[in-house]
C-alpha cells in the first residue's frame, strides 16, 4: 500500500541534500492517507511558509526557505552557518515525483 508524507527539517543544508545525517533534521512528519491531500497540504505550506520567511528556493521537488539572520554555530568549523527550512513530500520513502500539472502547481507556488 502506498502512504504519503510532508517530511518538514530544519538544518544546515537545504533537503535535497541527503547527506548521510539528514534525519537528524526532521522536526516533524505528516502522514496523509491520499496522494490529492498530501500534495495540497504540501502546496498549503509552501505558501505558508513564503510568508513566514524572506527567501525561498526549490529543487527536486524539495523546497527550502530562510531569513538571514536565522544562523546556527558549526563548532566543526567554528563559523555561523544558515539555519535552512525544508519541506519533502514523500511516496513510500522516496521523494515524490510530480505529473506535469502538480509540477506546474509546485513551480508557481514560488512565484514572489
Amino acid at each position: 500500500m502506498t502512504s504519503w508524507k510532508i517530511v518538514r527539517m530544519s538544518g544546515e543544508a537545504e533537503p535535497w541534500w541527503f547527506f548521510p545525517d539528514w534525519k537528524k533534521d526532521i522536526k516533524e512528519e505528516l502522514h496523509y492517507s491520499t496522494e490529492k491531500e498530501a500534495f495540497e497540504q504540501y502546496i498549503n505550506l509552501i505558501e505558508e511558509y513564503n510568508k513566514a520567511f524572506q527567501h525561498a528556493k526549490h529543487k527536486k521537488n524539495t523546497a527550502a526557505f530562510w531569513n538571514e539572520d536565522e544562523k546556527v554555530f558549526c563548532e566543526a568549523c567554528d563559523d555561523d552557518l544558515q539555519l535552512y527550512h525544508g519541506l519533502i513530500l514523500m511516496e513510500d520513502e522516496q521523494i515524490k515525483e510530480f505529473t506535469d500539472e502538480e509540477k506546474k502547481k509546485f513551480d508557481s507556488s514560488f512565484v514572489r
